[in-house]
């Protein structure tokens, strides 16, 4: 009996002690608004301009066919740009075989024919095609795999055309595609670094230059910048151009002459 009354105290004692010992639910502190890194930039530098070289040629995506939407070509044209600091346009056009009708210095088409293969670089006649109908097959056959393929081959066949034809990294989208399968197994259509590194050099012998991009704050201290278009923009334009509080005064020296 002695040791049942122990054992019920023992284990109330027990109780009382957990509940003691036991954390107390504690309220989790209000979630604090953190400005990321690119509207820090944003607010200290008012955003980024393109300046072209007015002597520079051009490149182009050209829209040649409808089973893919404009606005996938021009994302993959976007990207194209941004990755390789050069302009590079869009068009909607045809495309003949026999006679490619080139838009600018360099013409990357994409077209719908069954009868070409899944893609085609010409360097020697300044073109290449991206072919959507052997992409459009298999997994292609739903929409969001056809456009992933789409992208990937108009960076992998851009990046050729535009001089970056092999990578020294291994699996990217510069190494061995035999087939739209072979898409499949990349990620992303983002290129290598060292293929647009490639593309610079080739794009320069051919006249194309990378565009310069600076800041709008580093544009209102050059004197050029345009108008401007925001409020972080209009404090930038009225803090350079502001006339100082203390201007700098030059007092004439007799013995340094006129």
């Amino acid at each position: 009996m002695k040791k049942l009354v122990l054992a019920f105290a023992a284990a109330a004692a027990f109780t009382i002690l957990a509940e003691e010992a036991a954390p107390q639910p504690v309220a989790e502190p209000a979630q604090e608004h953190k400005e990321t890194v690119a509207s820090i930039v944003e607010r200290n530098t008012g955003g980024k301009l393109i300046v072209l070289y007015k002597t520079t040629k051009k490149i182009y995506y050209v829209n040649a066919q409808k089973r893919v939407a404009k606005d996938v070509i021009d994302a993959s044209r976007q990207k194209m740009q941004e990755t390789l600091r050069t302009p590079v346009d869009f068009a909607e056009g045809s495309f003949d075989f026999k006679s490619p009708k080139i838009e600018g210095e360099l013409s990357l088409y994409i077209i719908d024919d069954e009868n070409l293969p899944m893609s085609l670089v010409a360097p020697e006649g300044r073109w290449a095609f991206v072919n959507v109908a052997p992409l459009a097959k298999g997994r292609g056959e739903k929409p969001q795999f056809l456009e992933a393929r789409v992208k990937k081959e108009c960076a992998r066949v851009g990046c050729m055309l535009f001089g970056g034809i092999s990578s020294s990294y291994k699996q990217n989208l510069l190494s061995f595609v035999g087939s739209a399968e072979d898409l499949d197994k990349f990620e992303s259509d983002s290129l290598p670094v060292d293929g647009p590194m490639r593309c610079s050099r080739y794009l320069l012998s051919m006249g194309v230059k990378p565009y310069r991009q600076v800041s709008y704050r580093k544009a209102c201290e050059e004197g050029w910048a345009p108008a401007p278009t925001n409020d972080v923009q209009q404090a930038i334009w009225d803090k350079v151009h502001a006339i100082p509080a203390t201007p700098m005064k030059i007092e004439f020296d007799p013995k340094k002459g006129r």
